[in-house]
């Protein structure tokens, strides 16, 4: 019982008398309440006096530690306290929980007739569910200037070497969801507390500037193709961010009726190897590409443009808005099995030469076709002796490609009439957003987009890759993202879009963790942009807690009162008032 306490010789009787008046009603028992007065240790708040013992009646429930009155020599004469359900708590009492949860009251009496009778209990305990084990861990640091900032960056760094048995799943969740965005902003990222604070350092220290939070930017998505997939690929992120475990899932389940191999055992089963074969990879590319789209618009991050390269440009459809999920994932089965039942004497290979040279070298190998138009690399394509004797005849460098068929190539003709009439059975939509067209380089429009036969003549004819970032390039993107399993688009691209020059950035790469690289990513977004992303749904599902944090650094600053005007005999002060206000007649 947190009791106002005046601390008089008339008041304490009343209330506790009052107090024992109210707890007859329902019990004779004796001293079995402890009773304490927050007045004691702060004085007499007035208006506030309830709240004070508001709080300390919340921070006793949670450390289970009722704190001591101060100064109490002997209980006041008029109060009998043996005959009371009180009993005086005048040193630290230890409140636990013997007959059931801790239940505390206050009883506050401020000026004016502000009163304050509360009854609180303590919630049941919630159980922590399992936590996923966390590769990394994202921080964003925001202050209203630079120096806030970075007296914010230290203060973390502080902390996390400070304190060793911080968890900093804990921490991160704690200053991203509790604290505000302001005007300056900076993230890091880490695999553990000394990582976090090494980096969080660097912010304090001026190595990383933060950024002014900007208005409008452009996102362009770029999505690739087959070739970029490989054995577990995101098999991290299926296990550390529940946004993408849950959206593969669903690719997983929309494509057990057009797969004879799970969807998961693909990726990270005993059906791995498989994923060499068009069939599988396929549907296996575009999934991965599907449930990362999925995480960053859960972390707030969207495309306002999108392309994608062959296989790449369906997921971009669907991006664009002109696939159902459900289509995508269907046509996208449908496709890879036309194409794995193709001839397998073809194969491919890029060649480091512009279009002009290789034009006018190709008509000494009529068996030879441009297959991909990348920019300052191209990709030839066609039977297997073919392609042999081009590259050992070229006088360009040449790279041979492990593919299983030769894609875009005359071999591919037969899998077009059946992969038009598949599309032709789906509802298509026009683009929701500027969606390049990589088969002319330029806009889709509603017609292409929704013109089934354009899809179909998509796996013969070449990809117009390069004309299609020159024309994305006209939306001026300041961040280029590469939606895919592994970085093969942002080389070409950044031959392309040289000018003006956005950030790059890869949401997966083979030879690195997977939350390790995509949280990397979402820094190097946050930093380049000032966008805002959505703290709580990245820490979503992880089960962490909120926990102790650095305060953030006020810039506080001494005000000194102006010299004091000398006092007319008219004059009115007051202790509020920084000088008199002198009080003019009408005839002055």
């Amino acid at each position: 019982m947190e009791a106002h306490g005046t601390g008089t010789g008339l008041g304490d009787p009343i209330e506790v008398e009052g107090l024992s008046r109210a707890w007859r009603r329902f019990t004779g028992r004796s001293q079995f309440c402890a009773l304490g007065s927050v007045k004691s240790n702060i004085g007499h708040l007035e208006p506030a006096a309830g709240l004070a013992g508001l709080v300390k009646v919340l921070l006793a429930m949670e450390h289970g530690v009722v704190p001591g009155s101060l100064h109490v020599r002997r209980p006041n004469d008029h109060i009998r306290f043996e005959d009371s359900p009180f009993f005086l708590v005048d040193r630290a009492w230890v409140w636990g929980r013997e007959e059931g949860p801790r239940r505390g009251a206050v009883s506050a009496f401020g000026m004016g007739g502000v009163n304050a009778h509360v009854i609180v209990e303590e919630p049941p305990p919630v159980e922590r569910g399992a936590v996923p084990v966390q590769d990394s861990h994202l921080v964003r640091v925001t202050g209203a200037d630079e120096r806030a900032v970075r007296e914010l960056a230290a203060a973390y760094a502080d902390h996390l070497t400070a304190v060793p048995d911080a968890d900093p799943g804990d921490f991160a969740r704690t200053v991203n969801t509790g604290r505000a965005a302001q005007r300056w902003t900076t993230a890091v990222h880490g695999t553990g507390r000394a990582e976090l604070a090494a980096r969080l350092t660097e912010i304090a220290d001026g190595t990383t500037q933060p950024v002014r939070s900007a208005g409008r930017h452009v996102t362009a998505f770029l999505y690739t193709g087959q070739g970029s997939q490989y054995a577990g690929m995101a098999r991290r992120l299926l296990t550390t961010e529940p946004h993408f475990r849950d959206a593969l899932h669903e690719c997983a389940d929309l494509l057990a009726a057009h797969l004879d191999v799970p969807l998961l055992d693909l990726l990270h089963g005993d059906a791995r190897h498989l994923l060499d074969e068009t069939r599988y990879a396929q549907p296996a590319v575009v999934s991965v590409e599907v449930a990362l789209t999925r995480l960053l618009a859960e972390a707030g991050v969207r495309p306002d443009t999108v392309a994608g390269h062959s296989l790449g440009e369906l997921t971009a459809a669907w991006a664009a808005g002109v696939l159902a999920l459900p289509d995508l994932l269907r046509l996208t089965a449908v496709r890879g099995a036309l194409m794995q039942g193709r001839s397998t004497d073809g194969t491919m290979a890029v060649v480091h030469t512009g279009t002009a040279t290789l034009t006018e070298a190709l008509r000494n190998h009529p068996g030879v076709e441009i297959a991909a138009y990348n920019g300052r690399t191209h990709t030839v394509t066609g039977p297997e002796q073919d392609i042999a004797r081009f590259c050992e005849e070229s006088p360009y460098r040449t790279q041979r490609l492990t593919v299983s068929h030769a894609f875009h190539s005359a071999a591919m003709e037969p899998a077009v009439p059946p992969f038009a009439e598949a599309v032709a059975g789906t509802a298509l939509r026009a683009p929701e957003l500027p969606f390049a067209d990589t088969l002319t380089g330029d806009w889709h429009t509603a017609a292409t987009a929704t013109d089934p036969q354009r899809w179909a003549d998509a796996i013969r004819r070449p990809v117009r890759f390069a004309q299609a970032l020159t024309t994305l390039a006209g939306e001026g993107p300041h961040v280029v993202w590469e939606i895919g399993p592994h970085p093969q688009l942002l080389p070409m691209a950044r031959t392309v879009l040289a000018e003006p020059h956005p950030v790059w950035v890869p949401t997966l790469h083979r030879e690195r963790n997977d939350q390790v690289q995509l949280h990397a990513a979402l820094a190097a977004y946050h930093r380049a942009t000032g966008a805002e992303l959505d703290w709580a749904a990245l820490h979503a599902g992880k089960n962490q807690r909120t926990t102790t944090a650095p305060t953030y650094p006020f810039a506080r600053q001494e005000l000194t009162a102006p010299p004091a005007r000398r006092a007319t005999a008219n004059a009115v002060s007051h202790p509020l008032f920084d000088h008199p206000y002198e009080h003019r007649s009408e005839a002055e």
